[in-house]
C-alpha cells in the first residue's frame, strides 16, 4: 500500500489553489474592465424613468416609513438597491440615538436627498449588474466547457457596448439580465451534479428576476424543461408535482421581494395593466406597425448590434450563436433546449403581443447569446485540426476584444469629460475624410469651428448635400419627431457615448451630441438642416 506524506498533499493543495486562482483571472479582469470604466462614466446626467420609478418611490419610502413603494409599474426588488446607499447613514444615527426611528429616518431622509446619492445607487446597480459576467463564466466551466471558452462567453456581455450603458442606469433591465444569468448559471451546475437543491436555487433566482421585471417570470420555463427531463424516468404525475414546487419557489421569493402584490392588490393591478396596455397599444416614436416588423427590430438588434459597436463583429458573433446553438442541440439536446428555447419563446412572445420596440427589453438574452456565440466560436476552432489554423482565429477574437474593451473605455472618458469643440474638430475631421461626399453644416457647429478657427472642408455647401452634420438636442427636431430603432439612422456621431442615439435617438437626458445623417435620413426624421 502507498502512502502519501503530509508534504506531498500540501503539494497538491498549493497546486490546486493556484489553478484555481488563475482560473479566476480572467473573469476578474472583465469585472474590473466593466466596472471601472461604468463607474468612470457614472455621472452622465439623467434618464427618464430614474426619478420617477426609482429615486423618488425610494425617497417616499424612507419619509413615510411605510415600505411599499405605491406603483408597480416595475416590481419592487430595484427599490430595496434604491434604499442601500441611505443604510450607512441610518445604521450609524441608531448606534448613536439609541434606535430612536425618528433619528434613523431623519438620517436615511437626508442621505437620499443629497447630491451623490443617485450616483452612488447607480454604482450599486453597476456592481450587481456585473455579477452577470461572472455568473455566465461559472456558467460556461459548470457545463465542463474550457477555461478559454468560457472567458469568450463572459467577454460576449462584459464587452457589449450594449449593455455596458444600461447598466449604468438606474432601470431594471440588466438587473433582469443578471437574474437571468445566475439562473443559467443553477442550471448548469444541477445538469452537471443532479442535486436538486441546484434546481430550487433557480427556481429562486427566477422569483427574484420576476421582483425585478415582469418578463423574468418567463425564466420558469427553462427551469420546468431542465426538471421535466431530469426525472424522464418518472411517472408524468410526478414530474409534474416538481414543476409545481419549483414555481411555487419561485412565486414566493417574487412575493417576499414584491409583497405589494398582496398588500396593495388595486394598485398593482391598475399599474400592471397600464404598463401593458402601453406596450400593445404604442409610445410615441417607439411603436410599430405590427409583429412582423417588431421581430425585423428585434433581430436587427441582437444580429447587429448587441455583441459590439461594429456591425460586422456583432453579427459575426451572431452567427456563432446560430452555429453555437446547432452544436449544443447535437451534443446535448437537454441543455441544448435550455440555451435555445427560452429566447425563441421570449421574443415571440413580446414580438406577437407587444407594438413598442425599446430593445433594452432584450437584454435579459444577453447571457443566453453570450454561451450560445461561445460555444459556436469552440466549435469552429475544434474543427481546425491546425493549430496554425486555429491560432489566426483566436488571434482575431483577441485583437477584437482589445478592440471592445478600448472602446467602453473611450466611453466611458467621453463621458467624464464632455467637450463639444473636441467634438467639432472630429465631426469635421470625418467631414474631410470623405472628399468625394457633400456635406451641409449646421450654425452651431459652424459657430463652435469658427471660435477655434477651423477651417471648414472644401465638400461643405450651403446648397443640397449628401449629409447634414448637427446638434443633436440644439438643431435636432424635438423627440417627439425623431425616427426611432433604426441601426442605420446615423453615418457618424460624435461626443459623450452614455447611450446608442440610433436606437434611443429622442434621448434628452445627457449633454448634446454631433451626428452626421444622410439627408435623406435627416429629412424623414423631420432634422430643419436637411429641408
Amino acid at each position: 500500500m502507498r502512502f502519501i506524506d503530509i508534504s506531498t498533499l500540501r503539494e497538491l493543495a498549493a497546486r490546486s489553489w493556484v489553478r484555481r486562482s488563475l482560473l479566476a483571472l480572467p473573469v476578474l479582469a472583465l469585472m474590473t474592465l466593466f466596472i471601472v470604466t461604468e463607474l468612470r462614466g457614472v455621472d452622465f446626467g439623467s434618464q427618464w424613468d430614474e426619478k420617477d420609478w426609482h429615486v423618488e418611490p425610494a425617497r417616499k419610502m424612507v419619509k413615510t416609513g411605510v415600505f411599499l413603494p405605491h406603483q408597480y409599474i416595475y416590481p419592487t426588488f430595484s427599490k430595496w438597491l434604491m434604499l442601500l446607499p441611505a443604510l450607512p447613514a441610518g445604521l450609524a444615527a441608531a448606534l448613536n440615538s439609541g434606535s430612536d426611528p425618528e433619528l434613523i429616518r431623519g438620517a436615511m431622509t437626508q442621505a437620499l436627498a443629497g447630491p451623490e446619492y443617485v450616483l452612488t445607487a447607480r454604482g450599486i446597480f453597476i456592481v450587481v449588474s456585473g455579477l452577470a459576467i461572472l455568473w455566465v463564466y461559472l456558467a460556461a466551466l459548470a457545463l465542463r466547457r474550457p477555461w478559454w471558452e468560457a472567458f469568450i462567453a463572459a467577454a460576449g456581455l462584459a464587452l457589449s457596448w450594449e449593455y455596458a450603458y444600461q447598466a449604468r442606469y438606474l432601470a431594471n433591465d440588466c438587473l433582469l439580465a443578471q437574474f437571468a444569468a445566475l439562473t443559467l448559471l443553477l442550471l448548469a451546475v444541477f445538469h452537471r451534479t443532479r442535486r436538486t437543491r441546484w434546481l430550487y436555487g433557480a427556481a429562486l433566482a427566477a422569483g427574484l428576476a420576476t421582483s425585478t421585471k415582469y418578463p423574468g417570470v418567463l425564466l420558469l420555463l427553462p427551469i420546468a424543461l431542465t426538471s421535466w427531463f431530469a426525472q424522464a424516468s418518472r411517472p408524468a404525475d410526478d414530474r409534474l408535482l416538481r414543476v409545481v414546487a419549483l414555481c411555487a419557489m419561485a412565486f414566493g421569493a417574487y412575493l417576499v421581494t414584491t409583497p405589494g402584490t398582496v398588500l396593495e392588490p388595486y394598485v398593482f393591478l391598475s399599474d400592471a395593466r397600464r404598463v401593458t396596455y402601453l406596450y400593445a397599444t404604442g409610445h410615441f416614436g417607439y411603436t410599430v406597425s405590427g409583429p412582423a416588423r417588431h421581430w425585423q427590430l428585434a433581430l436587427e438588434y441582437l444580429g447587429l448590434c448587441f455583441f459590439s459597436p461594429s456591425k460586422v463583429v456583432a453579427a459575426l458573433m451572431a452567427a456563432g450563436a446560430i452555429w453555437g446553438a446547432v452544436g449544443w442541440w447535437r451534443h446535448d439536446r437537454r441543455f441544448g433546449a435550455v440555451l435555445i428555447l427560452f429566447p425563441g419563446v421570449f421574443l415571440a412572445f413580446f414580438c406577437m403581443s407587444y407594438r413598442v420596440v425599446v430593445v433594452r427589453n432584450y437584454l435579459l438574452l444577453g447571457p443566453f447569446g453570450a454561451l450560445l456565440a461561445a460555444r459556436g466560436i469552440a466549435d469552429v476552432t475544434g474543427r481546425l485540426r491546425s493549430r496554425w489554423l486555429r491560432a489566426p482565429l483566436l488571434a482575431a477574437f483577441a485583437a477584437v476584444a482589445i478592440w471592445q474593451a478600448a472602446f467602453l473605455i473611450r466611453a466611458g472618458e467621453r463621458i467624464r469629460w464632455p467637450d463639444s469643440q473636441r467634438d467639432t474638430r472630429e465631426a469635421l475631421a470625418y467631414v474631410a475624410q470623405h472628399p468625394n461626399h457633400t456635406f451641409r453644416v449646421s450654425g452651431l457647429v459652424r459657430a463652435i469651428a469658427a471660435a477655434q478657427r477651423l477651417v471648414m472642408p472644401a465638400n461643405v455647401t450651403q446648397g443640397p448635400a449628401d449629409s447634414v452634420v448637427f446638434f443633436c438636442e440644439a438643431e435636432g427636431p424635438g423627440p417627439y419627431s425623431w425616427k426611432t430603432n433604426d441601426p442605420w439612422l446615423t453615418e457618424a456621431v460624435f461626443g459623450p457615448m452614455e447611450v446608442n442615439i440610433n436606437w434611443y435617438s429622442s434621448w434628452q437626458g445627457g449633454r448634446d451630441r454631433i451626428l452626421v445623417m444622410t439627408t435623406e435620413k435627416a429629412r424623414g426624421t423631420e432634422v430643419k438642416l436637411a429641408e
